[in-house]
C-alpha cells in the first residue's frame, strides 16, 4: 500500500518557476489591476505560499476557490511547462488522489488558462496525456515535449 507524501517529498517551489514565469509575462503585472484571488496563476501561487508555510499538501476545500473569471490570454508553452512540472511531481498517486491536493489545485489552475473543463486525474501521466490530448491536441504535444526533456523550460 503506497502511503501518502508529505510536503517535504514534493517540490513545492519546482511548481511555483513555471507560475511565476506567467505571472512575469503577464500584462496586469504591478498594476491596480493585478488581483492575486481573480487570477489562476496567482491563486496557484497563493496556495504553494500557504501549503510551503504550513508544510501540508492538501487544503481542505480549496478546489472550489479556484478563480472561474480570469480570460487573460496565456502562453499554452508556459502552461505545457506547468502542467509537465505537475505530472513530475504528482506521479503516479492513483488511490491517493485528492482534488484539494495542492499539485491538483496547480494543475486545475493551469487548465483553466486554457481548456474549457478539468481532467480528472486519472492516476497516471501517460493517462492523463491522453485525456489532454483529447481536449487539445497542441497543448498534449507541448506537454509530452516537456515531459520528454526532464525539465522545466519555460
Amino acid at each position: 500500500m503506497t502511503s501518502i507524501r508529505s510536503a517535504g517529498e514534493v517540490d513545492l517551489a519546482a511548481l511555483d518557476r513555471p507560475l511565476a514565469k506567467l505571472c512575469l509575462n503577464c500584462d496586469l503585472r504591478d498594476t491596480p489591476d493585478c488581483r492575486e484571488a481573480a487570477c489562476l496563476a496567482g491563486f496557484a501561487r497563493k496556495v504553494l505560499k500557504f501549503a510551503i508555510s504550513k508544510g501540508i499538501l492538501d487544503i481542505p476545500g480549496a478546489a472550489g476557490l479556484i478563480p472561474g473569471h480570469d480570460f487573460k490570454p496565456y502562453y499554452p508553452e508556459m502552461i505545457a511547462a506547468g502542467l509537465a512540472e505537475t505530472c513530475r511531481q504528482c506521479r503516479e498517486c492513483r488511490d491517493n488522489h485528492s482534488p484539494d491536493c495542492v499539485i491538483s489545485l496547480v494543475r486545475h489552475s493551469l487548465e483553466n488558462m486554457i481548456l474549457t473543463e478539468n481532467i480528472d486525474y486519472p492516476g497516471s501521466v501517460f493517462a492523463y496525456l491522453a485525456a489532454v490530448k483529447e481536449r487539445n491536441p497542441d497543448l498534449a504535444a507541448s506537454l509530452a515535449k516537456q515531459l520528454r526533456s526532464g525539465q522545466n523550460s519555460a
